[in-house]
């Protein structure tokens, strides 16, 4: 049972600048069914040294007892996936270009000039940079590539191997095959299907996948037909012993790259152009480690602090 007593709640009664308007609920559902529900406030808000008047959601009441302890959520998605009701996500908020999309900017407000945002991982903690990426956390140049959606950061995987064993087994080999993969930083674990996908693999990756584990071998993802390693150590939960890999729900015909993804890669969402978002992936290098919490921001980075599940 979700209980808001475990959160440091935002009080509205403490800020001189807080402005509720006309009243407005919320009602927010994610892809694990969870719902989160509350009201609709206005504030100055504030990531790493930039900050802006913006609306935002107030949770009141959840159904998912995982949120105890979780004072918020990071709204960093694209605004086309946005409803009515659900404020303008912060990274739109706090550009200095809005689109039209949140209204006239205010004159007290510090303002992200380039609207992107690159996120990387590790076992222990993680990390945002703010405006682009820092080529000191990447081993190599990043590679870029268009999103298949407006709504959500999904790109398209070619093929996804396993200790040198081919997991998408495409049936029709003569032409190019390739399946949806959202990149989802609020996802623990890779998630891949476990059907054939209407007949177009041989077999359930997953269930192959399951047969074939061994320790210490690493995933090879091919996207947008970039390879890229997931090695053991990111994908393997050392606290629990055991596979960070899940099947996706029989709805959903395609992969969710969630934290173990996020260790291995560094990742660039580019939103200068929000009708045709732009996705950066590059190998992240194991020698750089995320800022800490309360560090000195110099360079539009922000800390985040994991929490173990």
């Amino acid at each position: 049972v979700f209980d808001i007593a475990t959160t440091n709640r935002f009080d509205p009664q403490s800020s001189l600048s807080f402005g509720r308007g006309k009243f407005e609920t919320f009602s927010l559902s994610y892809a694990d069914s969870s719902l989160v529900t509350g009201f609709v406030g206005k504030d100055i808000v504030q990531l790493g040294n930039y900050y802006a008047m913006t609306r935002f959601g107030c949770a009141l009441d959840s159904n998912d007892p995982t949120m105890n302890g979780i004072d918020g959520i990071l709204g960093m998605g694209m605004p086309d996936a946005s409803l009515p009701n659900i404020p303008t996500p912060l990274l739109f908020a706090l550009s200095s270009d809005r689109g039209g999309i949140e209204g006239a900017n205010y004159i007290n407000e510090k303002l992200l000039k380039r609207r992107k945002f690159a996120f990387l991982s590790t076992a222990d903690t993680a990390e945002i940079q703010l405006g682009g990426y820092d080529r000191a956390s990447t081993s190599a140049d990043m590679v870029y590539m268009p999103t298949t959606s407006t709504t959500e950061y999904s790109v398209n995987v070619q093929s996804l191997t396993f200790g040198g064993i081919e997991l998408l087994d495409w049936t029709d080999k003569q032409t190019p095959n390739a399946i949806p993969a959202i990149l989802d930083t609020g996802t623990t674990c890779l998630i891949i299907p476990d059907t054939t996908l209407g007949g177009r693999v041989s077999s359930k990756p997953y269930s192959k996948f399951r047969e074939i584990m061994t320790k210490g071998m690493s995933f090879y993802i091919t996207i947008d037909g970039h390879l890229f390693e997931i090695p053991f150590t990111d994908w393997w939960q050392r606290t629990h012993n055991a596979p960070c890999v899940q099947k996706t729900p029989p709805s959903y015909a395609g992969l969710l790259l969630g934290d173990v993804v996020f260790q291995s890669l560094v990742v660039e969402f580019d939103l200068t152009k929000p009708h045709h978002p732009m996705i950066g992936i590059a190998p992240r290098n194991p020698m750089y480690s995320p800022v800490m919490p309360g560090s000195d921001d110099l360079l539009h980075k922000v800390a985040i602090v994991k929490r173990g599940g």
